[in-house]
This record gives C-alpha cells, structure tokens and sequence, in this order.
C-alpha cells in the first residue's frame, strides 16, 4: 500500500509581503483622510462665505431702510427744523427716521444711532419720540433699546468707512477723523454711501463680503438706491 504524502498547497504572508500591504494600506488611508479633511474644508469655507454674505445683507437692508426714511422734525416756535442727522460721521450716524408712516394716522418718529463698538459691531440703539405742543415731537432720554445688527466688521477703514455723505451734486461731504460733518454741511446732506464690509472667518480661507448702497433720503426729495 502506498503512503501519500501531503504537501500543504497554501503558505503564510513572507515579511516583504506583509511590510508591503501594511504600506498600501497607509496609503490608502493617507489618501481616504486628505479627501476627508478637505471635503470638510471646503464645506466650512462655503458656510463662513455664507454667513458673511447672510449678516452683511441683514444689516445693510436694516441701514437702508433706516436712511430712506430719514426725515427732518419741525420744531415749535421755530421757521428751522431739526435736520435729519444729528451726528454724521464715519462710524457713526444718529438720526430721525419715520420708518412707520403709513401704517398709522398718527406715526412717530424715532431717534437711531447706528455705531461700530469697540468689538467691531455695528450697534443699532433707539429712543422714542412723544408729543409736545399737540403735534411736535420731541424724544425720551433713555433708549428705547439697543441691538447688534452686524458682528465681524473688517476694522475701521479710512478709505471705505461704515458712512459717506455726499450733496445733491454729489459733492462728498467728509467729517474730520472721529467727528461728526458741521450743523452746516449735516443740512446738505442728499445721500448716504453705507459700505458693510464682514469677515466672520477666523482662517482666512475665506474672503470678507463687503456691500456698498448708496442711498438717498425720499423725503427730502433725493430717492437714489445704487447697489454695489
């Protein structure tokens, strides 16, 4: 009787095979990582892009509609209103605005003050008006309330400012650094250039938003909306 003898047909992995695999497989796991990493940067880009670009328009639509509403407030005893800006200066503007007319047969006035903090947010802080002598108004002393209408604004920029100012020639009107335009050059004040310049990506990756309207003041007679 014949004895067979058994060859095992199947051998382990050598040391170069299995130091070869556990390479691929690193590279392969480098390469799954990278496109990890950077589908989720990209997808961060995307959505800082899009809260720049989400908080820049909130806040100039509520500016805008703010402006072109601006109105002059008669004042009793007096053949002068008071203009429409109190203060108008490159960061900061205070001003009356009858953002209700229409809605009601009797609407007031209110007094805003949009202004940038020391945290680069613009401010919006507002007070409210009541009657005197029968149909003049005049406002409280305390705000009414104060909110955060922008956050991440670019730091102050002597070249494009929160606010300009320009005649109805459209003559720039320029305030000194830190101060308001003069009494005389408030009241000739046609229309206001608004620039929102906003960057709430701290990796800079992504570039700030930056809208610029130029927006006239209908009451007084200048309607201009240009859209930059």
């Amino acid at each position: 009787m014949r004895r067979l003898l058994h060859r095992g047909d199947q051998q382990g992995m050598t040391l170069i095979e299995l130091v070869v695999a556990m390479g691929l497989m690193s590279l392969l796991m480098a390469l799954v990582a990278t496109m990890f990493v950077g589908t989720m940067r990209s997808f961060g880009d995307q959505r800082g892009s899009v809260t720049n670009s989400r908080m820049a328009s909130t806040a100039m639509n509520e500016v805008t509609r703010i402006i072109r509403a601006g109105t002059e407030i008669p004042v009793y005893g007096s053949v002068d209103n008071t203009p429409v800006f109190l203060y108008a200066g490159a960061e900061q503007i205070i001003m009356h605005s009858f953002i209700d007319a229409g809605v009601s047969t009797d609407p007031p006035p209110l007094k805003v003050q949009f202004a940038r903090n020391a945290n680069n947010e613009l401010v919006e802080t507002r007070w409210e008006a009541y009657h005197v002598h029968t149909t003049y108004w005049a406002f409280q002393t305390t705000t009414d309330y104060s909110r955060v209408v922008a956050r991440s604004l670019l730091a102050p920029s002597t070249t494009k400012p929160l606010f300009q100012y320009y005649d109805k020639d459209d003559n720039a009107l320029v305030p000194a650094a830190g101060e308001s335009l003069t009494t005389a050059q408030i009241r000739n004040i046609a229309s206001v250039t608004v620039t929102m310049q906003v960057q709430s990506d701290g990796s800079g990756r992504v570039a700030p938003i930056v809208l610029q309207n130029q927006v006239g003041l209908p009451n007084l007679g200048v309607a201009r909306v240009e859209v930059h």
